[in-house]
């Protein structure tokens, strides 16, 4: 078995048959250990493809399946090694329900061929339900589409029950209603949604038990990763498939816990011992990513949280830059500030490398038009966070993209109010005119155009975005219609604050309009297409970040009121998850690590050590961090 493994990871790898729980801190080599575990597993006899490995997404699914192929396993018969031909099955939850499906699709009412709907699939079929089925009351506001597609999932996630949701009296009822004529229509299709995949092989597990025998017997040994996400219903399916076996082996890490939003339930990960009294339990705590210092000040922030498994992580790398946080005025300052660190790290590697390049004469790195690239990375905690950052990176040419999500103005909640304010400067955009028509209705879109006769014609960019906003109830649109209505609604603010600082139409229009073109060259495809450099800036939320890592990290907007989101301070085990999100940005940097903030600092920069800190005010000109428990700057909260 061809594996570096530490003696902690060798521990877990060759751990017996009793159930195994690897607590695995952030870059301590998870993955390797957990097909490790797989390799040690097949070594022993175990039949590879009685083997099931568990993921949470097809990129860990796909690492996973090249790493077993490319481990070289033999399996030794007397002296001569044979082949491994059978494959032990790697996916995700899903691929695995849908696996199962196609073979027990007749006991959920369904043949083999059934389709698998998508959220835009399960959403059309529930606006038609909402019109045939309620339309007569003309008077009676009902929940939207989004709202009740998003019930229906946590119902079928197991993250509420029927009961909990009837304690709503009307709304409650509806979600059931709609529920029981969507599964129809569902059948009636031949189709599943995403959520059965997981939601109908419990249900048919439970009901069918010689069904649920023939796969016990047919996964020998399981293994899960990620296993601090897992909802309430991926647990019931991992508890009917190991049954009363003790072959279970799951890595994680309680302190990387950032999905609640989806349903994943913490106790899940800290009651393991619980459900498997016997288990062995192994601690990776050595980090290969960061430096020491980055290490030092991630865990003296996440020892705050009280809720987690006891560990130390720790590297034998040197201590490495201190983490610098710097104050700025606002957020534009802080995405200028920002652009300019990263171009002034662009300039200072293509200089090195030039430097290098010179000193191998034709042979060079440069002479072959080579560069060593660094990666870089801009984190935060919201997606309206990007449109500064995004402004100032085109504006200095430095390339990007906007990693799992889309740049700011290709948002649709963005082009419709931009389409609003073009066609508000000029009634003959039928471009405009025709987009909104489709998006918002033709009579909402006639309530705005009446009222541009009046004075709009004087109205400031954001005068008209309130005005198209409270015409057209468009905030209601994408509360009633949209699964991530507060993502939206942030975008939605966030433009209205660019557009405050214009005092006329056509200069803002004009400032987006010589935006996009650039913006739009910098794809993924071609990261350098806007720039003289082959550098990519990554943009993303912490959420995309986590399992990534990078030379050089910028958590921005580091403020209270966003990292910790206002939103999310209710409670401890609320603030305790945003905790765990700071970690989990911090831990992405493996060389530098910079924080920003504007405004009221975010309580978690104060749980960081000063001694590993290099303080900066590009406000005050007071480099001395103690500053920042200046009561004054607190009053606003009160």
């Amino acid at each position: 078995m061809k594996f570096n493994l530490n003696p902690q990871q060798k521990l877990a790898v060759q751990a017996d048959d009793k159930p195994l729980l690897i607590v695995a801190g952030a870059g301590t080599g998870k993955t390797s250990t957990l097909t490790g575990r797989l390799a040690y597993l097949i070594e022993k006899g175990v039949p590879a493809d009685k083997i099931l490995a568990l993921t949470f997404t097809n990129k860990a699914a796909k690492e996973m399946s090249e790493r077993v192929a490319n481990s070289e396993w033999q399996i030794t018969n007397g002296d001569k090694p044979s082949t491994i031909i059978r494959k032990p099955f790697i996916g995700t939850f899903h691929s695995l329900g849908a696996r199962i499906l196609r073979v027990e699709a007749k006991l959920a009412g369904r043949d083999h061929n059934f389709a698998i709907f998508d959220t835009s699939d399960s959403m059309q079929i529930i606006r038609k339900l909402l019109k045939t089925e309620f339309s007569k009351d003309k008077e009676k506001e009902y929940m939207g589409a989004g709202e009740i597609s998003h019930e229906i999932s946590r119902l079928k996630n197991g993250v509420v029950s029927r009961g909990e949701i009837l304690k709503s009296p009307e709304d409650g009822e509806l979600v059931i209603k709609i529920f029981h004529r969507y599964e129809k229509e569902l059948q009636k299709n031949n189709a599943f949604d995403f959520d059965d995949l997981i939601e109908k092989v419990t249900d048919i597990f439970k009901k069918h038990p010689e069904v649920l025998k023939k796969y016990q017997k047919r996964f020998h040994h399981i293994l899960i990763d990620e296993y601090q996400d897992l909802n309430n219903k991926q647990y019931e399916l991992v508890k009917l498939l190991v049954g009363d076996s003790p072959r279970i082996s799951v890595v994680g890490d309680d302190q990387q816990m950032i999905y609640s939003f989806r349903g994943s339930n913490f106790s899940i990960f800290m009651d393991f011992e619980k459900d498997w009294p016997e288990a062995n339990v192994v601690l990776l705590e050595e980090n290969y990513r960061s430096s020491s210092n980055i290490i030092k000040a991630a865990s003296s922030l996440i020892s705050n949280n009280v809720n987690q498994k006891p560990k130390t992580l720790w590297t034998k790398k040197e201590n490495g830059a201190f983490i610098r946080i710097t104050e700025t005025a606002d957020e534009e300052d802080e995405a200028y500030w920002m652009a300019g660190q990263i171009e002034s790290r662009i300039m200072n590697n293509e200089l090195r490398t030039l430097t290098e390049g010179k000193a191998k004469n034709k042979n060079s790195i440069i002479h072959n038009s080579q560069f060593i690239i660094p990666s870089i990375a801009v984190i935060y905690r919201t997606n309206a966070q990007s449109r500064a950052i995004e402004q100032e990176l085109i504006e200095k040419g430095i390339s990007y993209r906007i990693y799992g999500g889309l740049r700011f103005y290709e948002r649709k909640e963005i082009k419709d109010i931009v389409a609003a304010l073009r066609y508000a400067q000029n009634p003959k955009d039928e471009v405009s005119k025709e987009r909104l028509e489709k998006n918002i209705a033709k009579g909402r879109f006639s309530k705005f155009r009446e009222t541009l006769y009046g004075d709009e014609s004087s109205a400031s960019p954001a005068e008209l975005i309130h005005s198209f906003l409270d015409s057209t109830e468009y905030l209601d649109i994408v509360g009633r219609n949209f699964l991530n209505a507060d993502e939206r609604r942030e975008n939605i603010a966030e433009l209205l604050h660019f557009a405050s600082e214009f005092t006329d139409l056509p200069s803002f229009l004009e400032q987006i309009a010589l935006l996009q073109p650039m913006d739009n060259m910098a794809n993924d495809k071609e990261p350098s297409a806007i720039s003289h450099t082959p550098y990519a800036v990554n943009l993303m939320t912490i959420h995309l970040s986590k399992g990534l890592e990078f030379d050089y990290v910028f958590i921005a907007g580091c403020n209270e009121g966003l990292l910790p989101h206002s939103r999310s301070v209710s409670s401890q085990n609320e603030t305790e998850e945003e905790r765990r999100l700071m970690y989990v940005a911090m831990t992405r940097a493996k060389k530098e690590l910079s924080i920003s903030f504007y405004d009221i600092p975010s309580r978690f920069i104060g749980e960081i050590p000063q001694e590993l800190v290099e303080f900066e005010s590009l406000v005050s000109g007071n480099n001395n961090i103690s500053d920042l428990d200046d009561e004054e700057r607190y009053i606003t909260l009160d």
